[in-house]
């Protein structure tokens, strides 16, 4: 019966209670505030996502170097050994797994010099990571029997230089004594991440050897990509225990992404931070605004609650007619927000409408990201919220005496 007369009421018709501005007001309200909530999700999660995404580019989820190595781009250098691959090659979830070497070096064009660092990969480096962001240009050839001379700079680097693909330029190595290699402009890439761009070239590891003065099995480090990022302290956890206590040429040494990017994860952490307090304030307004809008409702109907109760009509079914109505409007606000957030997201993903600044944001575009779990969490603490509050105004019916309310106008 309660179920029966929550559905009348809800579809009532146009002079009914549910036409009264308020509810509707009520309604806007709880739909606005779901908008806005996915939308925020959509956001910081991709967001989070872009840029997670480019400083794995840019530096391996898990890296092993040298003990002694203290996170120089000149460090010491390890040898990879079958007992070194391994001991890695035993984990699980394994992406990719790659020798590097990294060597600071200043690149001079006719006009202009730069200072950069070189990241030396072979043909064992998987390049999606720079042919997503790869603007004009190719990716170098580093199948070649000898030492590649192409390099891949970026967009930034290119303008300080002022130069263009196939063009040539000058790297100067500071050692003793001091050395110029010269390299082809083989393509040009663009992350918008400049802390990285303004400073990573990619170039062949056998010409960072032979300036090293090492062998073909002696490098910076080894790089580890996993399939989910999420498992790096575990994956972390788990190649220190598989990995030898030294190698020939001293102890290893395993450092995460984490600790190579500290701060930026540091400010990424500060920003959910600031979702959470955004989420709790919308999903406290709008509950209020649903709460205001029952209250209104049950005050409209007083008259047919003294009528319902005069029959003989328990208060807890004349409390639960009213919660379902409530859950009733709550459903409609809730759809049409979900509809709004995903056709607006949709819009921004599609068309990258809002543009960014990438010197302050590290991307030229907002970024939104789509997660069917994320949808459903949020909708079911939204509902669950809402239902608890509903709760409070649902208990004025009990307070309402038939004799009153008939004459109640």
């Amino acid at each position: 019966m309660e179920w029966f007369i929550a559905r009348r009421l809800l579809k009532g018709g146009e002079k009914e209670a549910v036409s009264v501005p308020i509810v509707k007001i009520a309604v806007v309200g709880i739909a606005l505030g779901v908008c806005v909530m996915l939308l925020s999700v959509f956001i910081v999660t991709g967001f989070k996502k872009e840029i997670t995404a480019k400083l794995s580019g840019f530096s391996s989820h898990l890296n092993v170097t040298a003990y002694e190595n203290n996170n120089s781009y000149s460090g010491s250098e390890i040898r990879v050994n079958d007992t070194l691959l391994n001991g890695i090659r035993r984990m699980s979830s394994l992406k990719q797994v790659y020798p590097y070497v990294t060597m600071p070096a200043i690149l001079k064009s006719k006009s202009e010099i730069h200072g950069v660092v070189l990241k030396g990969v072979d043909s064992a480096y998987l390049p999606d990571f720079y042919l997503k962001h790869l603007k004009s240009g190719e990716y170098p050839d580093l199948k070649t029997p000898k030492a590649s001379n192409d390099i891949l700079i970026s967009v930034s680097v290119a303008q300080m230089l002022g130069v263009e693909p196939r063009e040539k330029v000058r790297a100067h190595f500071v050692q003793d004594p001091p050395r110029v290699r010269v390299f082809q402009v083989k393509g040009i890439y663009d992350t918008g991440f400049r802390e990285y761009d303004d400073m990573i070239v990619l170039c062949d590891l056998r010409h960072l050897q032979k300036l090293n003065g090492w062998e073909a099995d002696q490098v910076s480090a080894v790089g580890i990509e996993l399939e989910d990022m999420e498992e790096i302290p575990e994956k972390e956890a788990e190649l220190d225990a598989i990995l030898p206590v030294a190698g020939e040429d001293g102890f290893y040494k395993i450092t995460s992404l984490w600790e190579t990017a500290t701060q930026i994860f540091d400010w990424l952490s500060l920003i959910n931070m600031n979702v959470w307090v955004i989420l709790t304030l919308i999903v406290v307004v709008a509950g209020f605004n649903m709460v205001s809008g029952l209250l209104i409702f049950i005050l409209d109907k007083t008259a047919l609650i003294g009528i319902l109760k005069a029959m003989g009509c328990r208060n807890v079914s004349l409390k639960r007619v009213f919660l379902y109505v409530a859950l009733g409007l709550i459903g409609r606000g809730m759809i049409a927000g979900n509809v709004l957030a995903l056709v607006l997201g949709g819009i921004q993903y599609y068309f990258r409408l809002i543009r960014l600044d990438p010197l302050s944001y590290y991307m030229d575009t907002v970024p939104v990201y789509f997660n069917i779990w994320y949808i459903l969490l949020l909708n079911a603490g939204v509902w669950c919220i809402s239902v608890l509050m509903l709760l409070a105004p649902a208990m004025l019916v009990s307070r309402i005496t038939p004799i009153k309310a008939i004459r109640f106008e």
